[in-house]
């Protein structure tokens, strides 16, 4: 349309929508967009326009022009039409019944399950790492049972009432006081990291209550047979004793150097295991408020001021090593006393008299603030060190008290502490010019400037790394980042010259990145690899002698040799473990082994891979205890069986639901979701 310009503006890309008279007049808060309103053309149509329209009527009856329309026709069927289906990009990833889990729900969620699990590990999960676990079909399975129970809910007009939602709210443990009073403070902060609206953190409780409301209700009395608790309870209190030695490489000697073709011979078969981690080049900003309080300047009138108001929290107050007996009575605390004082007794045997230890009487080093009871915190800090005091009527019971040890308060002077105080001022400034910062660095991120080019500007720290995806440089040391896990996610999901969003840094911090480099994972040569090569060849080695020579001792004991002389031979002594149960650290004797004792009867030999995979632990069970059950129905044996009857039900009746309501998988949509090339 010529001498029309479409606006940019937010309103004016947002869809409109019909309004009738009676919604004009918008409640307040909300806007309301007419429809576009097209001139109508009610002028009669004059005899020039009827000449035109004749002539067009006439043109259309030839050949030609019937050819022309219907290349053109064709050109649109091929060009235009089919674009329209070509381009159009699926928004769900799967639906049940008629509850939809849309693409950013579903990224969202596999996001959130792989920094979580990043957190966990202390280690980046990449997606292709994710996905190699089965984390990508756990995550869609858990949002396609969750979209069952909400259709279900929906379907049978079940709903949670407002207060009950509010009530769930209010009691969350996270968002109360000390006190165990509602926190909003604490509620708004939740709300900004997680980057909810209050009415969509509602919803998502409301949606949570109620599906948990139909899994009580389907689960809720699941109860566990008593023949399956006392076999789950032989399970996992069954305890075993085994006495083992352990045949390590070292015993066996060392391994013949190969010589290079069998290397080379070895590197053609495995060349899949010696690769480069792809790395990328990453550039950086980090602003926090210790790193803008360095530009801060701050006056000596502003330190004094600070000082002066905040006097008392740079005091440190006077403490005392205090140690208490406490008595029954007033009487028995008197004469305690006096055998104290006439030298009958010392204080340690009073206390010992009384059969309390020296952690029984230590109260430990404490302010007088920190003494709970108000006499018993004049009386200590009236005494002397090594001094006894004489009987205090406590609040709870009347004690005698003894100072072992005092730590003089002291006042620090302004010219102490001013750097404390100076850096205090800044940081509390740097906090209040973190957003304008912020808003700064965003501006001139729009404006096309790079961060390298930002931070010289502004006068900011830049950095630029080499990272692989668990944060190690190209040399293999690990490298120092803020908020190491989220960053790592975000510079491994995006590309180069991609603007993406900073990462917030602890309550006030902001990191800015980008990725301006990358170099792909690639297979290393021979000569690269070579130290790798052989390293990997000695272990493998390494490996095959200590199974076979552990094979051929197990078959030795099993005609008749004792442990103690396969354990001389080996040069090494026989260990024992036990009793353990079969859920318990095992230390040297490693977990494999441990599951493999439990299989194993008593008397027997067997042989598997110790805690060091490059060991192999023998052994042989020396006793089994099984434990004695007693039927108790909330107890922890059955409560942790009923949760797990509990949880089968729900499973069978989510699949029973996604069967009767219909449930699909949008593979284009899935894609999308793992950012795949869609089809």
């Amino acid at each position: 349309m010529r001498g029309t310009r479409l606006s940019s503006s937010p309103a004016a890309r947002m869809p409109r929508r019909a309004a009738s008279p009676s919604t004009l007049a918008a409640p307040k808060g909300h806007t309301y967009y007419a429809p576009l309103d097209f001139p109508s053309h009610s002028k009669p149509i004059g005899p020039r326009e009827k000449l035109m329209l004749e002539a067009l009527r006439r043109g259309t009856g030839s050949f030609l022009a019937k050819i022309f329309i219907f290349l053109l026709v064709a050109s649109f069927a091929v060009w235009g039409v089919a674009d329209i289906f070509r381009t159009r990009t699926a928004t769900t990833v799967a639906e049940v019944g008629e509850t939809e889990v849309t693409v950013e729900a579903y990224r969202q969620a596999l996001r959130d399950e792989i920094q979580s699990i990043s957190r966990r590990s202390g280690t980046y999960l990449t997606m292709e790492q994710a996905r190699q676990i089965g984390l990508d079909s756990q995550v869609l399975g858990r949002l396609m049972a969750e979209a069952a129970l909400e259709d279900e809910a929906s379907r049978r007009n079940l709903r949670v009432p407002d207060a009950v939602v509010a009530e769930s709210i209010r009691t969350e443990q996270a968002f109360q006081t000390p006190g165990g009073q509602f926190d909003r403070g604490a509620f708004d902060q939740y709300l900004r990291a997680t980057g909810y609206s209050e009415g969509a953190f509602v919803a998502r409780q409301r949606q949570l209550l109620q599906r948990r409301a139909i899994g009580e209700a389907v689960g809720g009395a699941a109860t566990a047979p008593e023949t399956m608790a006392a076999a789950f309870h032989r399970y996992i209190n069954e305890t075993r004793s085994a006495e083992f030695v352990v045949v390590s490489p070292e015993a066996l000697g060392p391994v013949e150097e190969p010589d290079e073709s069998v290397l080379r011979e070895f590197y053609e078969a495995r060349q899949a295991e010696f690769t480069a981690p792809e790395y990328r080049t990453v550039s950086l900003i980090e602003v926090t408020p210790e790193a803008v309080a360095d530009t801060i300047e701050v006056s000596q009138e502003d330190i004094e001021a600070e000082f002066a108001a905040r006097r008392g929290e740079f005091t440190v107050a006077e403490r005392r090593s205090i140690e208490q007996i406490s008595f029954d009575s007033s009487e028995a605390a008197e004469a305690a006393y006096t055998e104290i004082t006439s030298g009958e007794r010392t204080f340690g045997e009073v206390a010992e008299a009384r059969g309390l230890s020296e952690q029984d009487i230590d109260l430990g080093t404490l302010t007088r603030e920190q003494v709970v009871d108000p006499a018993v915190a004049e009386a200590a800090f009236a005494l002397g060190e090594g001094e006894v005091s004489a009987p205090v009527e406590g609040r709870f019971s009347t004690v005698l008290l003894r100072i072992t040890a005092v730590e003089a308060g002291h006042e620090p002077s302004l010219e102490e502490i001013a750097p404390q105080v100076r850096e205090s001022v800044a940081t509390a400034r740097a906090r209040d010019e973190i957003l304008d910062v912020y808003d700064n660095i965003e501006d001139d991120r729009a404006s096309g400037m790079t961060l390298q080019e930002i931070a010289e500007t502004r006068g900011l720290e830049h950095r630029q790394v080499v990272v692989d995806q668990a944060g190690r440089s190209p040399e293999g040391e690990q490298i120092a980042l803020p908020q190491a896990n989220d960053l790592l996610a975000g510079v491994f999901e995006t590309d180069i010259g991609i603007e993406t969003d900073p990462i917030q840094v602890g309550d006030d911090g902001y990191v800015w990145y980008g990725v301006t480099e990358i170099a792909p994972s690639r297979q290393l040569d021979f000569e690269e690899a070579r130290d790798a090569v052989a390293a990997a060849w000695v272990a493998e080695q390494q490996g095959t002698q200590v199974e076979e020579r552990a094979d051929e001792l197990v078959a030795r004991i099993e005609e008749g040799a004792s442990l103690e002389d396969v354990a001389q031979e080996l040069g090494t002594s026989v260990l024992s473990l036990g009793p353990v149960r079969r859920t318990q650290d095992s230390g040297d004797f490693g977990q494999a082994a441990l599951g493999l004792m439990f299989t194993t009867p008593r008397g027997e030999v067997a042989q598997t891979t110790g805690a060091n995979p490059a060991q192999r632990v023998i052994f042989r069970v020396t006793s089994v205890g099984v434990p004695e059950f007693e039927a108790q129905p909330d107890g922890p044996v059955s409560q942790q069986l009923q949760s797990a009857i509990a949880n089968d039900l729900i499973g069978q009746y989510i699949d029973g639901l996604e069967a009767e309501l219909g449930s699909r998988v949008n593979q284009e949509g899935l894609r999308i979701a793992l950012g795949e090339q869609a089809s």
